[in-house]
């Protein structure tokens, strides 16, 4: 599936002249020393499912959680499909390959994982199917379907799957079509009874603005983007709301932008949280750059604050940098897809007392012109994915 294809099927802006879809080995067990580390970028992996073709899409979406990963391919025949993979002695295997009990369509299209808990997103034909998110759990036998989620009150078009968090026994599932394009994110949580809808989630002054379209939670804190907010002067500009899981329910408790963000910007297209910082991607950057930028955020005594503006040390025009971000602790991963003309270039940022600093530049020297390495990205620990169109990478940061 190339990216004119990938731009119909999701509803996604263009980044410069492309169209983008908006997820080793290990030393001997013998060895009595711990194993030393790796340089950080090293390439350690590259993951292919065992039946993915050309056209599959696989790496659009990743997600990682300690030493399992999982990889959406929602051009696989005939709906979409994800692939887990395990990290062994001998390095990364397949473990898995999930499909929704009836998935309509484009089942992949996003993916989130918490230790034992995977999510996949379907969006349907966009037409008469609402969406849906797959929940399952790794069993003695495998990984079984435990749960099939849907919004209160979604219907069609209101691409409730389009984007997925999960964090412990809470999910977060966007709809950014909803209600008219002003989107909703619908909260689910694990009980005795099984997964329910706990909360539905909207932002304070959304109207329009594809709230929704990009989901991150951390504990029991989430963000939702939503980067077609704004009007006149403001329009596309962008905004990110969170929200806290309080005794009374869910609250919003921040609406963010970036310091410098204006119209076009499309702050929002990309949200990441771990803990209590929180980053942001605004790939589109106006009016005079167009590189793209990421904003961290922090939390504070006076509530959530900007940090840092990120930018990548070689990103020009049309790169797309901040298209998909990630964060684990006090590291932070930002793509750039179009980069060298289509290429992409993942930047690797690490908190340095009270600075942010690039660390690294990561690439594939598979990679040409039009494969997008960075359409996705994820984080655990030391441990980044960075999804292309083909194929995934594992690096080490």
């Amino acid at each position: 599936m190339r990216h004119s294809q990938m731009l119909s099927l999701l509803a996604l802006p263009l980044v410069g002249a492309i169209s983008l879809p908006l997820l080793a080995s290990n030393a001997s067990t013998a060895t009595a020393s711990p194993r030393k580390a790796p340089p950080m970028g090293t390439l350690l992996a590259e993951l292919q499912a065992s039946d993915s073709g050309g056209e599959d899409g696989f790496g659009q979406a990743v997600a990682i959680s300690g030493t399992t990963a999982v990889m959406g391919a929602v051009g696989a025949a005939p709906d979409g499909r994800a692939y887990v993979f395990t990290e062994t002695a001998a390095g990364w295997k397949q473990t898995a390959e999930l499909k929704g009990s009836d998935t309509a369509e484009h089942f992949g299209v996003s993916t989130a994982i918490s230790g034992t808990t995977v999510v996949v997103g379907a969006l349907g034909n966009g037409t008469n199917d609402a969406g849906r998110a797959y929940v399952f759990t790794k069993t003695a036998s495998g990984w079984k379907q435990v749960a099939k989620l849907k919004g209160s009150d979604t219907m069609a078009a209101d691409s409730f799957g389009r984007s997925v968090a999960v964090s412990g026994t809470t999910v977060v599932v966007g709809a950014y079509g909803h209600a008219q394009d002003t989107g909703r994110a619908y909260v689910f949580t694990k009980t005795a009874a099984g997964w329910k809808q706990a909360a539905e989630l909207k932002g304070s002054d959304s109207v329009g603005d594809y709230f929704g379209f990009s989901v991150a939670i951390s504990g029991t804190t989430a963000v939702v983007g939503a980067w077609h907010y704004g009007t006149g002067e403001d329009y596309d500009a962008g905004r990110a709301y969170v929200f806290t899981k309080a005794t009374a329910g869910w609250k919003q408790v921040a609406e963010l932008k970036g310091s410098d963000t204006v119209g076009d910007d499309q702050f929002g297209g990309s949200v990441a949280i771990s803990g209590t910082t929180a980053v942001v991607g605004e790939y589109q950057q106006q009016p005079t750059s167009q590189a793209g930028r990421a904003y961290v955020f922090t939390k504070t005594a006076a509530g959530w604050r900007q940090a840092a503006e990120l930018k990548g040390s070689d990103t020009i025009v049309r790169d797309g940098f901040g298209y998909s971000v990630a964060i684990s602790g006090t590291t932070a991963v930002v793509a750039a897809p179009g980069h060298a003309s289509g290429s992409g270039r993942v930047y690797v940022f690490t908190k340095v007392g009270t600075d942010w600093r690039q660390v690294a530049e990561l690439k594939d020297s598979r990679i040409f012109g039009d494969d997008s390495f960075g359409i996705s990205v994820a984080i655990a620990g030391t441990t980044a994915l960075v999804g292309a169109l083909l194929w995934t990478c594992v690096f080490e940061v």
